[in-house]
């Protein structure tokens, strides 16, 4: 018996999704560049600027780097040879990301209060999500992955 979650996309899905995350790119690339521009613009948003606002801005450019990325790749079927949905070089800017994000809020929350349990989990997820892509980034390919079938024409369970 096959894995569901190992059978291919179709490519009408897969480039709806890749749409929808360059929709979703597009919405936080104008996020990030009216804040830009308020914080440029008006002194009272540089007064009320904090610590938890960098760290804010700092995931929503991660998202959004991470959907612009994601969704060029599925809209335009441009794996570029890739077995995965990001290239090394792309997960390993990800896992940076996001360990560097998670180390950021470990030090403004510990620093300014006592942490609640929330706390732990969320830095704790961001750095675990990070380590993981860190991973993916220098993770080695043992064999070339095909649409290989058995003889009565059923997906090899290899694949």
């Amino acid at each position: 018996m096959t894995n569901p979650y190992l059978e291919p996309v179709a490519p009408f899905w897969t480039r709806v999704a890749g749409i929808a995350l360059l929709v979703a790119a597009t919405s936080l690339t104008a996020v990030l560049g009216l804040g830009i521009v308020d914080f440029a613009a008006h002194a009272a948003s540089r007064r009320a600027l904090t610590s938890s606002t960098v760290v804010f801005a700092l995931i929503l450019l991660a998202l959004c780097g991470i959907c612009w990325q994601a969704g060029f790749r599925l809209a335009f079927n441009r794996r570029g040879g890739q077995p995965t949905l990001f290239s090394r070089p792309a997960w390993f800017a990800i896992g940076t990301a996001l360990t560097v994000i998670a180390v950021l809020m470990a030090a403004v929350i510990f620093s300014a209060r006592r942490p609640t349990l929330l706390d732990y989990q969320v830095v704790l997820s961001l750095g675990a999500l990070g380590v993981w892509c860190l991973v993916l980034a220098f993770r080695r390919r043992t064999e070339r992955r095909t649409e290989t079938t058995n003889r009565e024409g059923k997906h090899d369970e290899r694949v």
